[in-house]
């Protein structure tokens, strides 16, 4: 609190020297009359303050006029009454400017007509019409109007010159500038005040619009700070040529050629106010556009949804970036035609997208149609398409414009479903039927049976309900994966005993395994790796004949351990040793021993959360080796 107190003490001082300072610099200037002149910065000095500190600071104000006046002849009654139409003048004018939302950055064209009429034209009348009339009624002034106008203009451009520059600079516009930014100006600033001397003082003044190149080069590289600056430069000049005779317009007195510069220096700081907050306000609208442009960008592409616009008479197709993405495609790769986004269509679908197009084209209607995209690495992705048909007033399509995301995983996902309700509907069909069957007949016919009978039916009861039980375990671990719940519990694992366990404990229907298990330690999910090497024994078992052997062997290797699985059977195709892996892809020659497609996909996907791989080779003689590398240590991925 105390801090606050004497922060208010020190402005209130500063607020107090700076108005008695500039009042009596404009006061003893030859131009002015008495008290009136035509240079009075001490009007925007107050309106500033009071805007920017509140208008608290009015008894500083009032105190400056009141000395300042009182020692510039005026008596003391006249300064005290003088006095409070300068402090009103400030009130009246703060109260106006913040009741018009103004902003001191004189960023907006608003603030700058706000400043203008509100400050330097209406509150400014307060102070003249108080002033005027005091020094009337005392007897000190003969030409009322004249002298109104006299103290208007200079409390006018107080408002005009001076505060717009205390107004900005408040607001530390430097701050926004790099050091070679910060050179030009210095280098501008010293052009300005050299050709101002030379029009101004250099007797010269017959060629100001020297200074307007200049003046505009401040507005347009610096905005409103180099405006304002710029501004004040060349008021200060010209009041200074005035007062020294230098620039002597007409015949006039020293006070009317005042008059006539700070007219037209005014009208020169109108000017280049609202050209720097239309520069600025632009500035601003392409910052806000491009901020816009960044967030739709962005939501594109996290979206994944990309825009698009058919100029249809020039034919010229704008894509946004992240459609190029969609596509494969570089935003540089070239401009965009119809012909070309035909040809870069699924050949499959080429005529369902040429005719949906062309169609929605006709009847100037909105279209939908999903499609495909063939990709430069053989890889294809699916698109959702939307466009709409703009007409002009004659009803002509000129424009088509819409969008396309990206449903390749929605697709996916489809098709996942699809093919977990095929295998159910098939896979979960069989056990439950003989569960059903072997059920019925033991509840209706079960005190028939032979004991015998019974007990092979329990057994085939035990079997359907673990096959169907093993199914439900698989369809599950499949979601889990899917989702990402699977996290791996690494511990070191002795695999040769985990895979030898593993094979004591499979339902082997009397085949022959032979097992070749090394002491090899690795850092593994022991009961990931335990559904590895049965989902390996299991497709061994299913495709090799009873009557030969099946070999599983386990190696250490250079950086980790090789569980490899050999059967006799039939063999993958080449072209099938990767789709293998696959959710429920069975394999063509599979036939009626085919799986439900999920086991093998485990083993890969089970593999992967150890940082390592699955693959099929071929046996020398027939068949097929499964195998399975393993990291020795935990990888960061896993």
């Amino acid at each position: 609190m105390r801090a606050d107190r004497i922060r208010r003490a020190v402005m209130m001082a500063a607020l107090f020297v700076g108005y008695v300072a500039s009042a009596k610099l404009g006061i003893e200037l030859s131009v002015a009359h008495g008290v009136i002149t035509p240079v009075w910065a001490p009007t925007g000095i107050a309106l500033v303050a009071l805007v920017l500190y509140g208008p608290s600071l009015w008894p500083a104000v009032a105190l400056g006029a009141v000395v300042a006046n009182a020692t510039s002849g005026a008596s003391i009654v006249d300064a005290i009454f003088i006095s409070a139409g300068n402090t009103l003048e400030a009130l009246v004018g703060t109260y106006l400017l913040r009741r018009a939302a103004f902003r001191p950055a004189l960023g907006r064209v608003r603030d700058v007509f706000a400043l203008i009429l509100l400050g330097a034209v209406a509150s400014t009348m307060v102070a003249a019409t108080n002033g005027v009339t005091t020094l009337w009624i005392s007897g000190d002034v003969d030409h009322y109007g004249s002298s109104w106008l006299l103290w208007w203009i200079g409390d006018g451009m107080g408002d005009l010159i001076v505060a717009p520059l205390l107004f900005v600079l408040a607001t530390r516009p430097w701050h926004r500038l790099d050091n070679r930014t910060r050179l030009e100006g210095v280098a501008l600033l010293g052009t300005l005040t050299a050709l101002s001397a030379v029009v101004f003082l250099g007797g010269q003044w017959r060629y100001p619009h020297l200074l307007f190149p200049v003046l505009i080069w401040a507005a347009l590289r610096f905005r409103q700070f180099g405006a304002v600056t710029s501004s004040f430069v060349v008021a200060a000049f010209a009041v200074a040529g005035a007062v020294h005779g230098t620039t002597p317009l007409g015949n006039g007195s020293a006070t009317e050629v005042v008059q006539i510069l700070e007219a037209l220096t005014g009208g020169v700081a109108v000017s280049l106010l609202i050209l720097g907050a239309v520069l600025a306000e632009r500035a601003e609208a392409e910052t806000e556009l491009a901020r816009a442009h960044a967030r739709l960008a962005e939501a594109q592409e996290v979206a994944h949804i990309g825009s698009w616009e058919w100029d249809i008479p020039a034919d010229k197709v704008t894509w946004s970036d992240e459609l190029y993405r969609l596509w494969g495609l570089d935003p540089s790769s070239g401009e965009m035609s119809y012909e070309r986004y035909i040809g870069l269509i699924h050949p499959d679908d080429r005529d369902l997208a040429q005719s949906t197009v062309g169609g929605a084209l006709a009847a100037g209607t909105a279209f939908v149609f999903d499609h495909r995209v063939l990709l430069d690495d053989g890889s294809v992705r699916w698109l959702h398409g939307r466009g709409q048909v703009v007409l002009d007033e004659s009803g002509r399509p000129v424009r088509m414009l819409g969008t396309s995301q990206d449903i390749t995983e929605r697709r996916q996902v489809d098709e996942l479903r699809n093919s977990i309700l095929s295998a159910v509907s098939h896979e979960l069909r069989t056990p439950l039927t003989a569960i059903v069957g072997f059920a019925l007949t033991l509840r209706q016919r079960g005190a028939q049976l032979a004991e015998e009978t019974r007990e092979e039916i329990v057994v085939h009861l035990v079997e359907q309900a673990q096959r169907l039980n093993g199914l439900l375990a698989d369809l599950l671990d499949l979601d889990r994966l899917r989702r990402g719940f699977v996290r791996p519990q690494f511990r070191p694992t002795d695999l040769g005993g985990l895979v030898a366990k593993v094979v004591s404990e499979h339902e082997l229907d009397g085949r022959l395994i032979d097992v070749q298990a090394e002491w090899v330690v690795a850092e593994v999910d022991p009961p990931k790796i335990e559904r590895i090497v049965d989902n390996l024994l299991a497709n061994a078992v299913r495709h090799t004949p009873s009557d030969t052997p099946i070999r599983i062997a386990v190696e250490h290797q250079a950086d980790g351990v090789l569980i490899a699985v050999d059967d006799r059977g039939p063999g993958i195709a080449a072209d099938e040793r990767e789709a293998i892996f696959e959710i429920f892809n069975r394999g063509s020659g599979a036939g009626s021993r085919a799986g439900t497609g999920i086991g093998l996909s485990l083993v890969a996907q089970f593999a992967a959360l150890h940082g390592g791989r699955a693959w099929v080779e071929d046996v020398p003689g027939g068949g097929s080796s499964f195998r399975v590398f393993l990291p020795a240590r935990r990888t960061e991925d896993a």
